[in-house]
């Protein structure tokens, strides 16, 4: 496996950079490390021959170039990837860290991977990149150049980077590129590395900022038409109308948007494009894929790692579970059992031990029909977790869903945690194979947690909530006379007990139908509901102190 760096003034990354490698659970004598130096003024290329004095009789080889210029991001790894010979070539910033199992679970995940993966991105920490992926698949529409690998072949096929692209949105376009020819990308949550990106959340730096509007321009020209041209202008536009972002930012902008104008030749080339180049692309905005929720959440590992059951209800549609069970195999968060209660006759059950043998299922048939909260009941019962969360089987997590509410309970006092969740409203043409197109993705609910809100509405999706099982022990389970908003009343509950951390971050997605006329009648349902659900709200009591009172006055204002 090759490992291209690209050093500028990095003196203060190089030694932790270098010996997080030496670190790994991987055969080193099967690493070669390929730094390109873009002629640093600093100590980096004093640091860098240290590093290789003291690493290179453990790796295969380490090779220092020196560039007589600042060649740029993408030229500079161009310059380091022809050095290397192997078929995997890893591009990673100087300003990361491995963790001792990223080789290892990397190279396993390329291992299981089909020949059209072109491309690997590994998951960041503490900031995850924010983009959407597939949480089946794992599927990307681009992928961060701070860390990824590649196969050789397809990176000398597409010519690698473009050198008309100095920095930022270089990673934009090599993704774009490698998808017209019909290659898919992948995310590998598995595979962390430590990035340390920005100094603070949401930290503004002048060359990202000013680099990623022109470059987005410049995309524009390469692969969409004359409209996605002319709203790119208009982005522009709108930047210079707003305050200015950091000194003098306007002036940086405009002089950069003179110079994008001797380049547009070059991207109207399209140059080394496959011929899908036109249906790859995703401008929204000065972004290139729907953004999650939490970018700048700080993701960390717990030290502890409780059991945690996650409570799947489901009703005779093996084909809608199994992608639920997917997302569960999928989960980064290793001490999982899954509790799937069957709503009836046990039509899921030969799916379940045929093709999900390595995930910790305990299943259950009710035989006759019990309903749905009668079945997340028998679940909690069943259920061995010191946290429980719910999943319902037309629901799906993100890879890191769980790990994070662990983290995020175990730092707490309190004894449930939320995170967003994507809405998608759905339209379903088969359920045998299960067959479905999504029309969106809306972040419905981002409600921080507010005791009185919770009480005139659910903001809470009951995929997105963990909690402790005590508060199932000590409060009870949904009410079986209930067929809708049993979840919200449940949090009602829960909530005298208890205040509930808020994550915001999406984590989760869970879909309704687009279908009108399925909607009507699901409010229907929702408003009857509603009624008997207020009217038992009324023997909900709890002391509140004045303090309190006035607390919740104040987040009012």
């Amino acid at each position: 496996m090759d490992l291209i760096y690209v050093s500028y003034n990095s003196e203060k990354w190089i030694d932790k950079c270098f010996s997080s490698i030496m670190r790994s659970e991987y055969d080193l004598k099967a690493v070669s490390i390929y730094v390109i130096d873009n002629k640093s003024t600093d100590n980096s290329l004093k640091k860098l021959k240290e590093n290789r004095s003291a690493y290179k009789n453990d790796l295969k080889d380490f090779v220092i170039i020196e560039a007589k210029e600042n060649l740029g991001f993408g030229k500079a790894n161009n310059l380091g990837f022809k050095q290397g010979k192997d078929d995997i070539a890893c591009f990673f910033n100087i300003d990361t860290e491995l963790y001792p199992d990223t080789l290892k679970n990397l190279e396993r995940d390329i291992i299981e991977s089909d020949e059209m993966i072109a491309l690997w991105e590994l998951r960041q920490f503490p900031y995850e990149h924010p983009k959407m992926y597939d949480p089946l698949t794992h599927e990307t529409t681009w992928c961060s150049g701070a860390a990824f690998a590649i196969r050789r072949d397809i990176f000398e096929q597409i010519h690698g980077f473009d050198d008309a692209i100095f920095m930022y949105a270089e990673d934009v376009d090599l993704s774009w590129r490698i998808r017209s020819f019909g290659y898919k990308l992948k995310y590998v949550p598995n595979a962390v590395i430590m990035h340390y990106s920005y100094q603070e959340a949401g930290e503004i730096k002048p060359n990202q900022y000013v680099n990623s509007i022109i470059n987005n321009i410049l995309l524009r020209y390469r692969f969409g038409g004359i409209r996605t041209i002319l709203k790119g202008y208009l982005f522009f536009w709108g930047c210079l109308l707003r305050p200015p972002v950091f000194v003098n930012s306007k002036k940086v902008l405009i002089k950069a948007f003179i110079r994008h104008f001797w380049k547009i030749p070059h991207f109207l080339r399209g140059k080394y494009c496959g011929s899908q180049k036109r249906i790859v692309p995703c401008f929204t905005g000065f972004d290139y894929a729907p953004i999650r929720d939490g970018a700048f959440y700080i993701n960390e590992f717990s030290e502890q790692q409780p059991l945690v059951s996650v409570i799947v209800r489901t009703c005779g549609r093996p084909e809608v579970l199994r992608e639920t069970l997917i997302s569960l195999k999928n989960q980064t968060y290793p001490n999982i059992e899954v509790i799937v209660v069957e709503d009836g006759q046990e039509v899921a059950e030969y799916m379940i031990k045929n093709d999900f043998k390595d995930l910790n299922i305990r299943y259950y048939a009710t035989g006759k029909k019990v309903g749905r909260s009668k079945a997340g009941n028998i679940a909690m019962e069943m259920a061995s977790g010191k946290y429980l969360n719910f999943l319902d089987d037309d629901d799906l997590f993100y890879a890191e869903h769980i790990e994070v509410l662990v983290k995020t309970l175990e730092k707490s006092k309190n004894k449930a945690a939320y995170a967003f969740a994507f809405e998608t409203p759905i339209e379903i043409h088969s359920k045998e194979p299960y067959v479905y197109t999504i029309y969106n993705y809306y972040g419905v609910h981002k409600q921080k947690f507010d005791k009185i809100k919770l009480c005139y509405h659910n903001y809470i999706p009951i995929q997105t909530i963990m909690f402790e099982k005590s508060l199932f022990e000590n409060y009870g389970g949904l009410d079986e006379s209930l067929e809708a908003l049993e979840d919200w009343d449940l949090w009602v509950r829960y909530s005298l007990h208890t205040e509930f951390d808020c994550v915001e971050k999406t984590t989760s997605i869970y879909r309704v139908p687009r279908n009108k006329s399925v909607n009507n009648k699901r409010q229907k349902e929702l408003d009857n509901a509603l009624t008997v659900v207020r009217n038992k709200h009324k023997s909900y009591m709890q002391t509140v102190s004045v303090y309190d009172v006035a607390m919740m006055y104040q987040n009012q204002m």
